[in-house]
């Protein structure tokens, strides 16, 4: 169980690299996304609602690296916990003590996709109004993979 725990590990930390490999290469296409969602673009435009919308350039580019720059944590994470799950797998207490910085990353991942995404984006954009660009499944189904990742791995061996 212990190999499958790290692959399981090094593939968030995986994931979480080409998240952010896709973010420095085409930030054009995370800008447009985060300005769809935080614009509330595609929303119902209740006028009630839309005091929210941020339009400005400059915060929208600081969205899109706070993002960035959790996923890169959640990922250096993973990948470290991953290594030293690897090197410590034929001894329980090693495997033990590395797994604490790989629920460190998973819990930054978690921690990204449900308040950023569920929480900030779904809910005070109101981007589950927006058949536009709507990735609250994918932000679920990552959070969800966090955590029970994060949850497996408390389990001993």
């Amino acid at each position: 169980m212990r190999t499958i725990k790290t692959l399981l590990v090094a593939g968030m930390a995986l994931f979480l690299t080409l998240a952010v490999i896709g973010n420095v290469t085409m930030p054009d296409v995370g800008f447009g996304a985060i300005k769809t969602a935080v614009g509330m673009q595609g929303t119902f435009k209740h006028p009630h609602a839309m005091w929210r919308a941020i339009e400005s350039p400059a915060l929208i580019w600081t969205i899109l690296g706070g993002i960035a720059l959790l996923e890169l944590s959640g990922a250096v994470l993973c990948w470290i916990g991953a290594a030293r799950m690897w090197a410590g797998r034929a001894s329980a207490e090693a495997f033990a003590a590395a797994r604490r910085v790989a629920r460190l990353g998973l819990g930054v991942t978690a921690c990204l996709y449900f308040i950023g995404f569920l929480a900030i984006a779904n809910e005070y954009f109101l981007m589950w109004q927006n058949s536009q660009i709507n990735v609250l499944q994918d932000a679920f189904r990552l959070f969800a993979s966090a955590v029970l990742m994060g949850l497996w791995l408390s389990v001993d061996d």
